[in-house]
This record gives C-alpha cells, sequence and structure tokens, in this order.
C-alpha cells in the first residue's frame, strides 16, 4: 500500500540558491522533494508551498500559519507530514508545532546545513530520511520531530549544537529518540511520557521578553522590557539562580501580575527547588512566585508562555510545581 507525505517547505538553507548578495531562499517545495528514483518506494510526496524565507526571519504569526498548514494535511489524509525549514530556528518551530497540532500522523522537521549549491549538500539525504519516518506511523505518537543527519529527535529535546557543521542537531539530555537505517526508521527510546500540546489554542498576540544572565547582569533594561510584555523568561545560571540585583527585579515583575518563568542557560541538567538560599536563589525565586520550567530552554518556554498566555492558559498551569 503506498503511503502519501505531505511535504511543506518554508525556506531555509534546504531552498537556497546563490546569487552575488549571499544565499537566498528561493527554491519551493516542490524542488527540494525527492523525485522520481530519489522518492523511497511505496511513498508518494505531495510537496506545496507555505513560506519561502530564512529561518532568522520566521515570526509567531508564521508559526501559527504553518501550525494551521500541517492540520489542514493531517485533515486531508496525509500519512505523515514533512516540514522543510531553515535550521536557525527550526528547534523553536518544532517544539511549537508540538504545542499547536495533534499529531495523529507522524509530523517530521527538517533542512540543511550545506546549501544546494555547495559540494555535499545533506538536503537531498535529510529530506528522504524524514519522509521514511513520516511514513511510519508508530513515529506519530512522538509528537512533532526532528530528522537531521539519520538521527530522531523529540521537540523538547532537541537543540542546534554547532553553527556549521551538518551534524548539527542534538538532544543534550538523552541522545536521539531514533534512526533512519536503509529506508526504514528505528526506534531506540519509547515516546515522551507526558505530551507538550496544549489544551486548546490561539493565533499568538501576546508578547514574552527572553532575559540572559551573566556576571553582575541586574534588573535595570529587563524591568524597561518587562514594562513591553505579558510575561518574562529568564535564562539563569545552573539551576535556576540569577544575580540578587536581577532577582530583586524579577520578583518585581512577577508581583506585578506578569509571569516570570525560570530556565537554564545550561544546555543540560534540571533545575533546583531546595538547594540554595538567599538573594538570586532558586529557593527565593520559587518562593516568590516565580515559575519553572523544567529542562525546556528559554526560546521553547517563550513559546510556550507566548501561546499559553494566547490561548487563556495561565501561567501555573503551562509550567505546574512538580518539587515541593
Amino acid at each position: 500500500m503506498t503511503r502519501s507525505v505531505g511535504l511543506l517547505g518554508t525556506g531555509g538553507t534546504i531552498a537556497a540558491i546563490d546569487s552575488e548578495s549571499g544565499a537566498r531562499a528561493h527554491r519551493g517545495a516542490g524542488d527540494v522533494a525527492p523525485a522520481g528514483g530519489a522518492t523511497p518506494a511505496g511513498i508518494e510526496v505531495n510537496p506545496r508551498d507555505v513560506l519561502r524565507r530564512s529561518s532568522r526571519a520566521m515570526t509567531l504569526d508564521d508559526l501559527w500559519t504553518l501550525a494551521e498548514a500541517v492540520r489542514s494535511e493531517i485533515a486531508a489524509g496525509r500519512d505523515g507530514v514533512v516540514v522543510t525549514h531553515g535550521t536557525d530556528t527550526l528547534e523553536e518551530t518544532v517544539y511549537a508545532l508540538g504545542l499547536l497540532v495533534d499529531t495523529t500522523v507522524p509530523v517530521v522537521v527538517t533542512g540543511a546545513m550545506r546549501a544546494p549549491h555547495l559540494a555535499g549538500p545533506d538536503g537531498p539525504a535529510n529530506v528522504r530520511a524524514a519522509v521514511v519516518a513520516a511514513a511510519d506511523p508508530a513515529l506519530a505518537g512522538y509528537g512533532p520531530v526532528v530528522v537531521f543527519s539519520d538521527e530522531v529527535h523529540v521537540a523538547r529535546l532537541v537543540t542546534k549544537v554547532h553553527g556549521t557543521r551538518i551534524a548539527a542537531f542534538a538532544s543534550p539530555a538523552a541522545g536521539p529518540v531514533g534512526s533512519v537505517v536503509e529506508d526504514r526508521l528505528e526506534l531506540l527510546l519509547g515516546p515522551p511520557p507526558t505530551p507538550d500540546r496544549l489544551p486548546h489554542t490561539a493565533a499568538p498576540d501576546r508578547r514574552v521578553a527572553i532575559v540572559p544572565t551573566a556576571t553582575e547582569v541586574d534588573g535595570v533594561w529587563v524591568e524597561a522590557a518587562a514594562a513591553e510584555a505579558d510575561g518574562v523568561v529568564v535564562a539563569a545560571l545552573g539551576g535556576g539562580h540569577v544575580s540578587p540585583a536581577l532577582g530583586e527585579s524579577l520578583i518585581r515583575i512577577a508581583g506585578s501580575g506578569r509571569p516570570v518563568v525560570v530556565t537554564s542557560r545550561c544546555p543540560d541538567g534540571a533545575l533546583l527547588a531546595r538547594t540554595y538560599g538567599g538573594a538570586g536563589s532558586e529557593i527565593e525565586l520559587r518562593k516568590a512566585g516565580l515559575h519553572f520550567a523544567a529542562n525546556l530552554t528559554a526560546p521553547k518556554a517563550r513559546l510556550r508562555l507566548v501561546f499559553g498566555l494566547s490561548a487563556g492558559i495561565p501561567a501555573e498551569e503551562l509550567f505546574p510545581t512538580t518539587t515541593a
């Protein structure tokens, strides 16, 4: 039986064409899709364009548009959906799809690190592997995934770990959940225990600021940025700590009724709950009502807060307390 896979193009390096001013995303989904003998046996690929842009230019509205396009492919009876995408914000897009789409069939996001006009482009192999994975119903329960360099990564954990190498994506906390070998999907680990999908969704209409941390970063400009935001996500130090001055500002922002969500700037490791005390510690921040985002990175926590607040879901439901 032939399986039908939709391929949605959004642009990125995989769709780039060289020019005197540098490579830009111009090729459409039909140009990126495998053709003829490059199509895996027993799979029909149906390409269509949703966007044509660099992933650095993606907006929250674009993510909503893409989620609607994926839903429409699923509603049309596709056995799976592949999204081709630029790599700079690919991990955010796959997580946004995890928030917004009920993946009753596999949804796979892929791209390329080496443009088609360069020696050894990786796009064709990545698309072929993504199509194979999307055609396997066993993958549906994992939510949207990234398939890159033959590895399969879940949306919550995957991140871009290198700016130029072909093997650019990894999941530091757990590694890949599977791989594609000889045009078949090999799953090594089970699906995530809890889905990230929101109970209801709406188009994004909230603004959330991301706050970096470093030595002696205080809260002066953070409070200025927060004045224009509906919430704040902080990429904290280590297990969830900030400088005393920044901590005071974040506590004031939370006290004003705007949610503040704590993540870590570290690529791996749990956020603490009851180890360190004192100004800027995780104990003080939790006691003041700040929310902790478990193992989400700051960009993904921002997406969860933006789309959750836009749908009328309070921050305490988006980031429930798991440790007393």
